[in-house]
């Protein structure tokens, strides 16, 4: 039997004197974001500052990957280049839900800027996550970010294909699932099965993004050259490598984030509206201080669901905010051993039990 490293957690208020039998209730979705509006205030200054010191780590990073003599400084380079792009993602996705700064116009300019070291068309994710995830997290033909297959679905791929199911969701399944099922087919570009609507803004966001990765990988190439240095790996170092682990890291965290043995998914709508899956489909990864720190409090994830526009310099308190009320979430310690346990139960969907279940032999 599996030991599961996580809790549900939320502590419900006292029961009034000679109630003690009566069970609790748990907020409504309406009074948790009426409690958590006040941490939808915005700190334009900061949030400015976050962006700058954020592309200072990236510029820092890419000159230890490409100019450091020492392979061990260049590889420090790799880390914090990769640090740097992820910490920009979420400034991006912040900018992205109108919740990074108060002005819409800068939030724009400021999402299209942190979102170009990580290659991400902003226009395209906007459509994808605000529209797509965030209006239908959990619910089966709508939420297509880690959508669970039922055996019969399973069953009825091609061998070809279940063995691509099965690599996506083993252990080192995030990384590949990104790049191929998000980013390629999703963001970069993509055709009109992938993305129905065909809009101006798309185009002209993934042609910048392809500008900037042409231009980055020139100028790592120019200086290599100038510097009578070995071209590819500098391209490997400062490029390459980075946009690997950033693809590992955003499918890891996506995976994270909604996948979870005691997390239903959803083939009912009415079902899916009655359970309030803002919040009972979103999971609160607890990571050690600093490294949650690190990374812009973006696994305070129950709370940003419920408001996606509290900014992520108020993510931590809303969250425990949420706690304080008695809101009922899956609270879950990172750990690798967390994270293997799902990679066992979580691997097909039997959405008429409501289980997850696992692949047949």
């Amino acid at each position: 039997m599996l030991n599961y490293t996580s809790e549900v957690t939320g502590h419900p208020p006292p029961l009034p004197s000679g109630a003690a039998t009566a069970k609790p209730s748990s907020p409504t979705i309406t009074q948790m974001r009426s409690v958590l509006m006040p941490f939808c205030a915005k700190r334009d200054a900061y949030a400015i500052v976050l962006l700058v010191v954020d592309l200072c780590v990236f510029a820092a990073g890419q000159w230890l990957a490409v100019a450091a003599s020492h392979v061990a400084l260049r590889g420090l380079g790799v880390l914090v280049t990769w640090a740097a792009i992820v910490r920009l993602f979420i400034i991006g996705h912040d900018a992205c839900h109108q919740a990074f700064t108060s002005s819409a116009r800068l939030n724009h300019a400021v999402g299209r800027i942190a979102f170009l070291a990580n290659l991400t068309p902003y226009s395209l994710w906007r459509v994808g996550h605000n529209v797509v995830h965030h209006g239908y997290n959990n619910l089966r033909g709508r939420d297509f970010v880690w959508e669970p297959k039922d055996p019969a679905e399973y069953r009825a791929l091609p061998p070809w294909r279940r063995v691509v199911e099965r690599i996506y969701r083993g252990a080192s399944g995030p990384a590949l699932y990104y790049f191929v099922e998000i980013w390629w087919k999703k963001l970069f570009f993509p055709n009109r099965r992938n993305m129905p609507t065909s809009r101006t803004e798309f185009i002209v966001d993934s042609a910048l993004v392809a500008a900037f990765a042409a231009l980055w990988i020139g100028i790592v190439c120019a200086y290599a050259l100038a510097h009578a240095a070995p071209v590819w790996p500098a391209v490997l170092t400062a490029f390459v490598l980075p946009f690997l682990l950033w693809n590992w890291t955003m499918g890891l965290v996506v995976y994270l984030h909604h996948t979870h043995p005691k997390v239903r998914w959803y083939a009912d709508k009415r079902e899916w509206l009655r359970d309030a899956t803002q919040v009972s489909g979103t999971i609160h990864m607890i990571f050690p201080r600093l490294l949650g720190t690190g990374m812009h409090h973006i696994m305070e994830h129950p709370a940003h669901h419920l408001i996606s526009t509290i900014p992520l310099y108020h993510l931590k308190a809303a969250q425990q905010r949420l706690r304080d009320m008695g809101a009922v979430f899956i609270s879950t310690r990172v750990s690798l051993r967390h994270y293997l346990e799902c990679i066992r139960a979580c691997q097909l969907y039997d959405y008429e039990r409501n289980c997850w279940v696992t692949f047949p032999d």
